[in-house]
């Protein structure tokens, strides 16, 4: 799955799920990380709590760089997004994640997999 269908799937699964006003802003903030290297892999974000909250440093420290005006606050919003994605991939497992149960087809769209 690449992150283009990975981000339709997250964005259908808040439309869904929550009552957010703008789920494509929340997506958008989560593969800040897949676009912008910030010192950690996009999927070991992902792995663990503890995971999160040390690529929420590393995050704090890029926007520093990068000069944004409030790093800290703007981490904080990433961190929210992470955790709702962090939910729906133990829902919905990619093929990149490392999980114990098999792997159901893409959220909300039938596998393409031919057998």
């Amino acid at each position: 799955m690449n992150q283009k269908e990975l981000r339709y799937d997250f964005i259908r699964y808040l439309q869904e799920n929550y009552a957010y006003a703008r789920p494509d802003i929340m997506a958008s903030n989560v593969f800040y990380a897949w676009r912008h290297y910030i010192g950690m892999d996009f999927w070991e974000i992902f792995r663990t709590e503890e995971s999160m909250q040390s690529a929420q440093k590393f995050l704090i420290h890029h926007f520093e760089e990068t000069g944004r005006k409030d790093p800290k606050g703007h981490a904080g919003v990433h961190y929210g997004c992470w955790q709702k994605f962090k939910e729906f991939l133990e829902r919905y497992p990619t093929e990149r994640m490392d999980w114990e149960r098999e792997i159901p087809p893409a959220y909300g769209r039938q596998s393409t997999d031919k057998a």
